[in-house]
């Protein structure tokens, strides 16, 4: 009776991931798929006025500079404020929290408004938590599987001519200004980046395919500054259940 009882918890909490993910680990999943730009975008040398705007290769293409300048980025830093209009419902609902990467590690999208939850990649699950869930969701990631996807990107920038064409590049009140578009079919129909006079990131919005838009806006941006391994690896409190899928 325990077992069953246990088991029907198990598919409660199953059920109960699409509650748990949507939308905002969609929006996560899809804004991680440019997080490249917000690192590669900064260079080595961190915020401050000497920082140059990127200039185009030999080649002519603008992700040169990205590319060059994202192979010196082994931690980054950031807060964030997110939006995100959800088609279904017509309505916007808002977010804030920080975000941590390291390379060869794995990345922390950490929300403290409106209330806790994370989305922490340790470099092979994926851990999702919300402060009022009995439980955590524990999903492996295939290597194999995830293949020229957001996961790859992180940790090799080279590939991003492969999967995003340049629709336009322009200066747009101040600042860089691009929209992109996937060369494959992806959740992604458009994504628009911003990137200010000092060579950062400040403004990311994705159009997906459901008709929600995805806005997240990122300040106090510290590049290569220390971020401890712990922070990057889940710890169980002993109370909440993890789930696996």
């Amino acid at each position: 009776m325990i077992f069953k009882r246990y088991d029907r918890m198990k598919e409660k909490a199953l059920r109960s991931t699409r509650s748990l993910s949507s939308p905002v680990l969609s929006g996560v999943l899809a804004v991680f798929l440019l997080i490249p730009f917000l690192a590669g975008a900064q260079g080595t040398s961190g915020a401050g006025e000497n920082v140059k705007p990127p200039v185009r290769g030999e080649t002519g293409s603008p992700f040169d500079s990205i590319k060059k300048t994202y192979a010196g980025i082994t931690s980054l830093e950031a807060s964030f404020h997110q939006k995100i209009f959800v088609s279904g419902i017509k309505k916007i609902r808002d977010f804030d929290g920080d975000f941590y990467f390291k390379r060869h590690k794995g990345f922390l999208w950490k929300y403290t408004k409106p209330k806790g939850k994370t989305f922490l990649y340790d470099g092979r699950h994926m851990w999702q938590d919300e402060e009022d869930k009995t439980f955590v969701l524990k999903s492996k990631v295939s290597r194999e599987k995830t293949g020229g996807t957001f996961f790859d990107l992180v940790e090799d920038i080279a590939r991003i001519d492969n999967l995003f064409t340049v629709k336009q590049h322009s200066m747009l009140a101040g600042m860089q200004y691009f929209e992109l578009l996937p060369k494959k079919d992806s959740t992604v129909n458009i994504a628009k980046i911003w990137i200010d006079r000092n060579n950062l990131l400040r403004k990311i919005e994705i159009l997906e395919f459901t008709g929600n838009v995805n806005t997240i806006e990122f300040t106090d941006i510290k590049v290569n500054a220390p971020v401890s391994d712990s922070k990057l690896t889940y710890k169980s409190d002993g109370v909440k259940d993890v789930v696996e899928r």
